[in-house]
């Protein structure tokens, strides 16, 4: 499984740019020039459901079925399902998009030989993808997403895993892909909930935990309660999910935010809302943020929702071997020792801040997936003493 190295300027906007680095050229296997190109004609938010939308048709026509997989669920990442002046055409397209992403996705798994199942799970379901080696493997690795994730894009992660010796298995709980967007279930922090019944499914005692952008807090949060994870990567860390945010705010904004929060009621949560709504990509993480937690109607339940979502209390619960992940260009990594210091009772704690120079820096090292993984599996060969094995 080859991936491209670097992080190119696709697009002067930092969030469209790094989509295009993540979601097409790093992760969907979208050459250079057609994300190039994309980069060229996307203006907004709707240029670039069409464009992104276009070169996933595309794709799909010429039989590359990741590539398509990987334009189609970006063309709606910028279009939350809750939005109440969605147009008809618009509803049209996501679901033309999505249900087409899933058919790609499901041509990808056959090339690759991975298996599909739904693991009950109180009134509905656990989707998961798997494979195994008939000889055994190295060890399991356990693999999820975080925020807004679907566990297809990382069947080429999955594939790479698997190439190096072990058995794979992904899944998404609350929130995440299939169990958001059609068993309706919104994200919550208490991931060791679903995290259970994939372990028990597959009766695995020994395992790897991998949990990507947001899973680096739901890993840590699933294998503070969780025995059955020995090992657990935190690929990216997420220490302080709400405190990452208000550090990126200027001082005063921040400032009034951190106010705000024992004032539910003040009117200037109108105010700042109204500011909100003048910039595209402010209004689309409250939307994305409704959509995926819900039962948030203002910016204030926003941050509310999202600040249960820090390991400053589960850390020291740990007691696996951590590795901890982070790049030097990405928001999370303040906390970086923070988290180190953090995990006060675990087994071992290693750590890695990823370089400009190595083009790892960004959010899950995009840019060199390669060396990441290189990295993990280093790691966990050397915690099991698989090294030599296969």
């Amino acid at each position: 499984m080859n991936f491209p190295v670097g992080f190119y300027d696709f697009h002067k906007d930092t969030a469209f740019n790094f989509q295009l680095n993540a979601r097409l050229y790093n992760f969907g296997g979208v050459d250079y020039e057609t994300v190039a190109a994309v980069g060229r004609e996307v203006y907004d938010f709707k240029s670039w459901a069409a464009v992104v939308g276009k070169a996933a048709n595309r794709f799909h026509n010429e039989g590359n079925f990741i590539a398509s997989a990987a334009c189609s669920t970006a063309a709606i990442f910028f279009m939350p399902d809750d939005d109440p002046n969605e147009s008809n055409a618009d509803k049209s397209f996501k679901k033309t998009m999505y249900e087409q992403c899933m058919k790609d996705y499901e041509h990808v798994c056959k090339e690759n030989g991975a298996t599909y199942v739904r693991i009950p799970f109180e009134d509905y379901y656990l989707p998961a993808l798997y494979k195994c080696h008939d000889s055994g493997g190295k060890g399991d690795v356990v693999m999820h997403g975080g925020y807004d994730s679907f566990m297809q894009e990382f069947i080429p992660l999955m594939m790479y895993i698997y190439e190096n010796g072990y058995n794979v298995y992904m899944f998404e709980g609350f929130g995440q892909g299939e169990v958001l967007n059609k068993c309706g279930k919104k994200m919550k922090p208490e991931w060791e909930i679903c995290t259970k019944p994939v372990l028990d499914y597959f009766k695995l005692d020994d395992v790897t935990l991998i949990g990507a952008s947001l899973g680096g807090y739901l890993a840590a949060r699933a294998a503070a309660y969780e025995p059955r994870i020995k090992r657990v990567v935190l690929w990216d860390l997420i220490y302080d999910f709400y405190g990452s945010i208000l550090r990126k705010m200027p001082e005063e904004m921040r400032e009034l935010i951190e106010k705000l929060m024992k004032e539910p009621e003040n009117p200037m949560w109108k105010a700042i809302e109204e500011q909100m709504h003048q910039n595209q990509f402010s209004l689309w993480l409250f939307k994305q943020g409704r959509h995926i937690y819900g039962n948030i109607t203002t910016l204030y339940d926003y941050f509310k929702s999202i600040q249960p979502y820090n390991t400053r209390t589960i850390s020291p619960l740990i007691k696996q071997d951590v590795l901890v992940m982070a790049g030097e260009d990405d928001l999370y990594t303040v906390y970086f020792q923070e988290q180190m210091n953090a995990l006060s009772n675990a087994a071992t704690v290693s750590g890695r801040i990823f370089t400009r120079e190595e083009n790892a820096s960004h959010h899950c090292q995009i840019g060199n997936l390669k060396l990441a993984f290189d990295y993990i599996l280093a790691w966990v060969d050397s915690k099991q003493g698989t090294g030599d094995k296969l």
